[in-house]
């Protein structure tokens, strides 16, 4: 499935539907009138990368696919006050 091109795209992490490794790359910038959407993401080299891709060639990452933010070790969870009576 492809993504619209919108302005509200900008910041959202997509991914290349064609690719079977493709990886994890957050949205720039947009062009409307081409439909082209640019990206930054990092190569296994731990190099920062960008390129344009159509926005037909894109899907947008849901929340499942993300990987999950782990918690540094020691820290607890934050506390939560109690409801006054």
């Amino acid at each position: 499935m492809s993504v619209r091109v919108t302005e509200r795209l900008i910041g959202d992490v997509v991914i290349v539907t064609g690719l079977s490794n493709s990886p994890q790359m957050v949205v720039q910038a947009i062009n409307e009138e081409a439909k082209m959407v640019s990206t930054t993401w990092f190569s296994d080299r731990h190099e920062c990368q960008e390129g344009d891709f159509p926005g037909s060639a894109l899907d947008r990452v849901e929340s499942s696919q993300a990987p999950k933010q782990k918690r540094p070790a020691g820290q607890k969870p934050a506390a939560r006050g109690r409801k006054a009576k």
